[in-house]
């Protein structure tokens, strides 16, 4: 009845910690940004061309 049960062994990637997760959500975050503000940059610098 009392048998003990062999221990469990996890296999795969190990999940980070907390602070790490979130300083990658919010560095990817930020690097849309940037993405975007470049984007917008470019366009209104060829707005005059454009018309």
């Amino acid at each position: 009845m009392d048998e003990e049960e062999p221990p469990r062994i996890y296999v795969g990637k190990g999940r980070g910690s907390y602070s790490g997760m979130v300083l990658d959500s919010i560095f990817d975050f930020l690097r849309r940004v940037v993405v975007a503000m470049v984007i917008v940059g470019i366009f209104l610098m060829l707005l005059p061309i454009l018309r």
